[in-house]
């Protein structure tokens, strides 16, 4: 099965083309403001390289937020709309889903936090099953980060948070880092990963019910009604 995965929601652009788990290419820029105008361009030449058509995809994978709100926005809509013109599936994933793949042998459950603006942090508890992080409950918006810090005793990622952007939030107890890549941005190989596993399991909606996860709670709350 060939997956294509598409990752925009930190502002970045990210494709991984997999091939029954192995990664045929990967491409990962900082392209912010010319996502929209790169996409397609880009994921022809990763194509041609390898040399398959956009036929040769069974499925599609993107990251589906909390992130930047243009970044989510755009590449979701190019994900729905290829997955809608071949007919094929399309497995959206939490954005710290995919942060939490970057944790390798975690002794305990752990905790991903993603800093939004100022205070504000979406939360998500995790332990590893069979070298995947696996998600416990829902992920939490949490407007007050400054209090909850100090709770946390366990493991913590923290992504987009610390003391020189963010002074007024202590740092936790115990703090994780990627150990699979040092970058500000996961590796969009990890975001096929974890999708690859959503469709293995079914785990995944369907099509009619794949929605944008914004930074800014209203404004999802807003796409969903």
């Amino acid at each position: 099965m060939t997956l294509l995965a598409i990752d925009t929601a930190f502002g970045q652009l990210g494709y991984c083309i997999s091939l029954d788990g192995e990664v045929l290419a990967s491409h990962f820029a900082r392209a912010r403001r010319s996502n929209s105008r790169l996409l397609l361009p880009t994921l022809d030449l990763l194509l041609s390289g390898i040399g398959l058509q956009k036929t040769d995809i069974s499925a599609v994978i993107v990251n589906q937020g909390p992130g930047s709100y243009t970044g989510v926005r755009i590449g979701l809509s190019f994900a729905k709309t290829f997955a809608q013109v071949f007919g094929i599936p399309l497995v959206p994933v939490p954005s710290l889903d995919v942060l939490a793949a970057q944790v390798e042998g975690a002794p305990e459950p752990f905790e991903v936090l993603l800093n939004c603006t100022r205070q504000e942090l979406f939360r998500a508890r995790y332990e590893g099953k069979e070298g995947i992080p696996v998600r416990l409950g829902e992920i939490e918006h949490v407007k007050d980060g400054t209090s909850l810090l100090p709770e946390l005793t366990g493991p913590v990622l923290l992504h987009r948070l610390n003391s020189a952007r963010n002074p007024q939030l202590p740092e936790p107890e115990n703090p994780l880092h990627p150990s699979r890549n040092s970058d500000s941005c996961p590796d969009p190989a990890l975001l096929n990963q974890v999708g690859a596993a959503a469709l293995r399991q079914g785990t995944f909606p369907d099509f009619d019910h794949v929605h944008p996860l914004y930074v800014k709670q209203e404004v999802t709350n807003a796409t969903l009604r």
